[in-house]
């Protein structure tokens, strides 16, 4: 993990921001902990090599992380698979404004 790198505001950047369109179709607080995206297919590869460029390959050291296949998206919880990189999803996304 590089200390250097401001890990909220990437991962904001790239759920809330991309350069072109944004990936995510849907986000929100769906519980106290759980935070999802849902990512639209057509734009998957595309949202995976910015969590890469962000977090590295390190991101797989477990040789992978869950995520829900639907019928046009890839749904995530952001608070599990980037729970190791000291982000404050409830400072980034706050719970009143990001309710699901």
């Amino acid at each position: 993990m590089e200390s250097n790198k401001n890990y909220e505001l990437e991962l904001y950047k790239l759920i809330m921001f991309p350069c072109e369109t944004t990936f995510i179709s849907e986000l929100g607080w769906v519980s106290d902990t759980e935070f999802y995206i849902w990512v639209d297919f057509i734009w998957f590869k595309e949202f995976m090599d910015g969590v890469i460029e962000i977090f590295g390959y390190g991101i797989f050291d477990d040789a992978n992380f869950n995520a829900n296949i639907q019928s046009d998206s890839v749904c995530i919880d952001v608070t599990k698979v980037f729970s190791g990189y000291g982000i404050d999803f409830e400072r980034v996304f706050p719970k009143e404004k990001y309710k699901h």
